[in-house]
Formats: C-alpha cells, sequence, structure tokens
C-alpha cells in the first residue's frame, strides 16, 4: 500500500515534469527519451489507479496539469533535461526493486517487475545517448590490482583527523555518486529559487542549493585528496528565467523527495565506507539534510499541501470513542 501511494505522487509529479521538458527540449536525440520518460509514468498512474479502485482505496491527488505551466520560458538545458531524467531512473530502479520485495501480491509484484524492466531500459537509453554526445561523466579510473591482499593493520580504518590512506574503489563509488546527485540537486533548487511564487519558498530553495553546495566540496575534496576528479558543476545548464514552469507545491514536493533519497544514498556510503573519517562526514552531512527535509516537510504541511499517507487505526481512540464501526 505505502509503496503504490508513495509512487503515485511521484510519477503524478514526474508527468508534469516531463510534459513541460519535452515542449523545451529541442534536441531529436534527448526528445525521445523524454517522450518515453512521460509514456512509462503516465502507465503507471493508470495501473495504480485501477488496482486502488478494486480495492475501494482513495486514489491520491497528486499532481495534475494545474502544477504545470508548459509554455513559460525555459529554466534549463537540454542536457540539464537528460541528466534529471538518468537519475529519475536511478532513483526508480532502487525503489522498485524494494517495493518488489516487500510486496506479496501477484499482480502488484508483477507490476512492480515490470517497473524496475523499464527504469533499467530508460537508464539505458538514456546514458547511451550522454554517451554519444559526451555528455556521460565517467566514474573515476583506478588500477586494476594485479594479486589478492589481505588488511594488515587496522590503520585501514583510519582516523578522524590527519592523514589518510587512499580510498578504496567502494567508498570513490559512494562519493562520486552522492557528488553527482548533490550537483543535480543544487541546479533544480538554483533553478527553483528563481521562479517561486513564495519568498519563504525561494528562501529555502537558496539555503538547500548552499548545502549540496557545501555537499559537493566535501565529497570533491576526499576524492581530490587521493588524486581523483570530481563530478562536474551543472550551474551552467540554468537558464536566466524567473517565470515558473511549476507550482510551488509540485517544486517543493520534488526538492523534499529528491533531498530524502539523498538520506538513503549517504546512509548506503556510510555502510560501505571504512574510513573513519568519512563517515562521520555523512554522519553530520545526513542530520543536515534531515533537518532540512523536516522544514520542507513542515512548509508542505502549513500550505495544505501534503496528504496524509496510510495510517495504522489509532486503537486507544476507536476503544474510548464508543462506536461502533
Amino acid at each position: 500500500m505505502s509503496s503504490l501511494w508513495i509512487q503515485y505522487l511521484s510519477d503524478s509529479s514526474a508527468v508534469c515534469f516531463m510534459k513541460y521538458m519535452i515542449k523545451k527540449t529541442e534536441d531529436t536525440e534527448i526528445l525521445p527519451i523524454l517522450k518515453y520518460a512521460l509514456q512509462l509514468a503516465e502507465s503507471h498512474l493508470l495501473t495504480i489507479d485501477e488496482i486502488f479502485k478494486k480495492e475501494e482505496f482513495p486514489t491520491p491527488v497528486g499532481f495534475t496539469d494545474k502544477d504545470v505551466i508548459p509554455n513559460a520560458p525555459r529554466l534549463f538545458s537540454d542536457p540539464m533535461h537528460l541528466f534529471t531524467v538518468k537519475n529519475l531512473a536511478k532513483s526508480g530502479m532502487i525503489a522498485y526493486s524494494l517495493s518488489q520485495s516487500l510486496a506479496s501480491r501477484a499482480d502488484v509484484r508483477h507490476f512492480y517487475r515490470k517497473c524496475l524492466a523499464e527504469s533499467s531500459d530508460l537508464d539505458e537509453r538514456a546514458t547511451q545517448v550522454m554517451l554519444s554526445k559526451g555528455t556521460y561523466v565517467r566514474p573515476p579510473y583506478i588500477t586494476v590490482p594485479d594479486r589478492v591482499e589481505y588488511v594488515e593493520s587496522d590503520k585501514f580504518l583510519g582516523s578522524l583527523f590527519g592523514k589518510q590512506r587512499t580510498l578504496n574503489a567502494l567508498e570513490i563509488t559512494h562519493l562520486f555518486l552522492n557528488s553527482q546527485s548533490d550537483a543535480i540537486a543544487k541546479a533544480l533548487m538554483i533553478g527553483y529559487s528563481q521562479v517561486a511564487h513564495s519568498t519563504e519558498l525561494r528562501q529555502l530553495f537558496v539555503r538547500g542549493a548552499d548545502i549540496a553546495d557545501k555537499h559537493v566540496e566535501i565529497f570533491g575534496q576526499s576524492l581530490k585528496e587521493s588524486g581523483l576528479p570530481a563530478p562536474m558543476s551543472l550551474d551552467s545548464d540554468i537558464m536566466d528565467s524567473t517565470t515558473p514552469p511549476f507550482s510551488d507545491k509540485l517544486m517543493l514536493f520534488q526538492i523534499c523527495q529528491l533531498m530524502s533519497m539523498g538520506l538513503a544514498y549517504y546512509a548506503a556510503g556510510i555502510g560501505s565506507s571504512f574510513r573513519r573519517d568519512i563517515s562521520a562526514d555523512y554522519a553530520r552531512l545526513m542530520v543536515e539534510i534531515g533537518m532540512y527535509v523536516d522544514d520542507g516537510i513542515k512548509m508542505l504541511i502549513e500550505n495544505g499541501w501534503m496528504e496524509e499517507p496510510p495510517m495504522a487505526d489509532d486503537r486507544k481512540e476507536l476503544a474510548l470513542s464508543g462506536k461502533n464501526k
């Protein structure tokens, strides 16, 4: 129930996003990828709605055409559109694999197997176009080891301060992934800070962009200290428009969702990092993101924009109410 509920909100948001990007994209290689992503999101909404209706479960409101202004001026470049779609495909593969593993019903498990395959296909299509255009940012290269070795000292774990050993492959992978994800988040928040109606929301997006920028710098510094490149900035892919293409509700939801996913990425980074200083960085940065997401959710609630997730029955309230169902 929870997986289908949150996916409906996410896909209805993605539909609005894709409709706008399709309207603005000029690149004939990127445009089919966006149209395919829109087709997938719309088909998911139909399937989830059918399941909910069969169970007499109220379909969420989510996001509609009222939340997008397709004719608004361009806010991001075509390459940024493609980066965003690839990031959505990556997030989808992670979420759908977890949803499938948690589902019990055959029809829901079949649905998530299909969603997982589609997200993988979308990621492949986006990657191939990025490779052909030279915009794909390759992860850092390291030398292939010539033999198996064992860790001989607990110095491998490093310390919170002082000179550290070079990064291992697992640590590099997550530092690079999180740097790249934060760079995308930063670019989106800079763009949204230019167009949001609410002054309070503009300030929240500016703060979020500053947080993402700081995190990119911290992760990038760890990579540079081992002689490895950090992902490039996407700031140049933001246009100078101040006309909103989306409702404040949609933009705030997307950023809260993006930053929440960042928490999951950071948690995976902690679990894959042996150096104590890197784990400590992830831990303190997670607190900062958690506080930011908390403020974003408060703003959603204050504006009456946050739909309540399915809740467990309050047994004490039912007992004290004296009412029979």
